[in-house]
């Protein structure tokens, strides 16, 4: 008896990553799924496709990452992604949950049910990040739990609050043991742990982690039983510390991650298909880096029928010209191919901007010529601690210059005052950027060597109601409104990365010699998880000490 299916691909080479290896064979495709691969007279299609010798690979998977890093919404950013090859997301709503709490997330999984890309929610673990942090909503266990009815949610994302853990603290217990009774699991966060440390993780059956920033750290990992997203975003660049300890009996163990990318590198160098072409260059086999990038993701994620272009698998697919310079040419999502997307961003109503800067708050009185100085990691989200003989004035207060800059982060919810910093890497000249985008509790981030620039910045940002403020000597202030919470906007992908463009190269006029995102990086300068000297709302935040310090040196 023939069976009638929907389509049938053939003349193609297919990538059975079982096997590692490419077949020239058909497919066979009922809905949404891979009904059948491999030749049959049994079998009979609707329609007929013809790859004409062609490579098809299954649909690219991010195994971790934030939409509200690319500026974009996730509607838009989705656009992107499938240009790319990407398929299938998992992102953490860490972002605008901080801001909106449960109305964010709702908002999130809305925007999804947009868009043929598949986008899984893990639940935000830490709003927020750390207890005395200021965010401007609260996410404890008992508020999370009912999203896990909701299909687009697969666990709990990285649980960046080591302590919490370790402490046996009950809301974070609670949390995981939610996700573990949901079906789902939990990642991890391992930003600067030990192998001891990373146990305690594994204790509660944390299973993933995306911080690892050396073959070492990789495999120490591994010797943990956990799986490694390798990261390569916009900030944090991984991938070729990784690679070489990637290994045919290991590679089961090692997917791929952008983490943190911005909508303009997203445009210019791709997504996970950048993270595949980097690996193939850094000589990885492209069956091994393509497997990675599928079903090793699907696998760590704890899907099942997803990642592999088999019988009984979901139908996302990716054809390519070259696999060893890998383009996606024609993409599909759940039996359909992709065509032209025509969606509009949801709207979204964003909390107000609560907060008070003046210029005289910005003094930083010294006891002495030392202090404690933030120092930016190019291409990294940790910074390094040192204490610096730095300028005063005749009072006593910090002079900014070209190599230290003031840096402050003003409450943006309830008017609860700010923190003063000293930086080093940015580089400024003059003027001051500022922005709403400061992990993870999203207050205004801004920093500068001129006082009235930084006031004009966050004047700026207040007025637009958050986004990316960038301002010159005389003044003159270039913005990029972020609607939605003051994390993303409400426009087109291509009229966010014009702006950045602007942004960047505006950038340019104010400081010189800085090869990484400003404004990605400053958004992390606020994040007293990760190592090693940050600043908050509260003052200065020391990561190995997990107190606040002064700023004297």
């Amino acid at each position: 008896m023939i069976k009638k299916v929907s389509l049938h691909i053939y003349n193609a080479q297919i990538l059975d990553v079982f096997n590692q290896k490419f077949e020239k064979t058909e497919l066979w495709i009922d809905k949404n799924l891979i009904y059948y691969r491999g030749k049959s007279n049994e079998l009979k299609a609707e329609k007929e496709f013809d790859a004409k010798g062609q490579y098809i690979i299954p649909g690219l998977i991010d195994a971790h990452l934030h939409i509200e890093s690319s500026l974009l919404a996730p509607s838009e950013l989705a656009k992107l992604e499938l240009k790319h090859g990407v398929t299938r997301i998992f992102a953490d709503p860490h972002e605008i949950g901080s801001v909106a709490g449960v109305s964010g997330l709702f908002y999130m999984i809305e925007e999804a049910r947009n868009t043929p890309l598949h986008i899984h929610y893990m639940l935000p673990s830490s709003v927020p990040a750390a207890p005395f942090e200021h965010a401007g909503a609260v996410l404890a266990a008992d508020a999370l739990k009912p999203f896990y009815g909701f299909p687009e949610v697969n666990g709990l994302a990285e649980v960046m609050d080591f302590p919490a853990v370790e402490n046996g603290d009950p809301d974070m217990l609670e949390k995981i043991r939610d996700a573990q009774a949901a079906g789902k699991h939990a990642d991890g966060h391992g930003a600067g742990l030990s192998r001891e440390q990373l146990a305690v993780y594994r204790s509660v059956g944390i299973d993933t982690d995306h911080e690892a920033t050396s073959g070492k750290e990789a495999l120490q990992r591994i010797q943990s039983g956990m799986k490694v997203f390798i990261r390569q975003g916009t900030v944090e660049q991984d991938e070729r510390a990784i690679l070489p300890v990637v290994r045919k009996n290991n590679q089961s163990y090692f997917s791929f991650c952008t983490d943190d990318k911005s909508a303009i590198d997203i445009e210019k160098e791709g997504s996970i298909d950048h993270n595949i072409n980097l690996a193939i260059k850094e000589g990885i086999p492209s069956e091994r880096a393509f497997t990675m990038a599928s079903y090793n993701a699907a696998q760590a994620q704890h899907l099942e029928n997803v990642g592999a272009l088999a019988d009984g698998f979901i139908a996302d697919l990716v054809i390519t010209k070259d696999p060893d310079e890998f383009k996606a040419e024609k993409v599909m999502t759940n039996g359909k191919w992709v065509d032209q997307l025509n969606s509009k961003v949801l709207t979204f109503t964003s909390p107000a901007i609560n907060a008070s800067l003046k210029i005289e708050d910005l003094k930083i009185p010294l006891k002495s010529d030392h202090a404690h100085v933030i120092n930016i990691e190019a291409h990294h989200i940790t910074t390094k601690h040192t204490v610096e003989k730095v300028a005063r004035d005749h009072q006593g207060n910090f002079i900014a210059d070209e190599k230290f800059a003031k840096i402050t982060v003003v409450e943006r919810y309830h008017d609860l005052g700010h923190g003063l910093g000293i930086i080093h890497g940015f580089n400024l000249k003059e003027g001051a950027i500022g922005s709403t985008i400061a992990h993870d509790s999203h207050n205004m981030i801004i920093a500068g060597v001129d006082d009235k620039a930084m006031i004009v910045a966050y004047d700026r940002l207040k007025r637009i109601g958050g986004g990316l403020v960038l301002v010159d000597k005389n003044g003159f202030a270039r913005e990029l409104p972020l609607e939605i919470g003051g994390l993303m906007s409400n426009k087109s992908y291509q009229h966010v990365i014009e702006k950045q463009k602007a942004m960047r190269e505006a950038f340019k006029g104010i400081s010189e010699g800085i090869d990484f995102d400003p404004f990605l990086t400053l958004s992390f300068m606020a994040l007293p998880v990760i190592p090693s000297l940050k600043i908050t709302d509260q003052g200065l935040f020391d990561f190995d000490k997990f107190d606040f310090i002064d700023i004297n040196g």
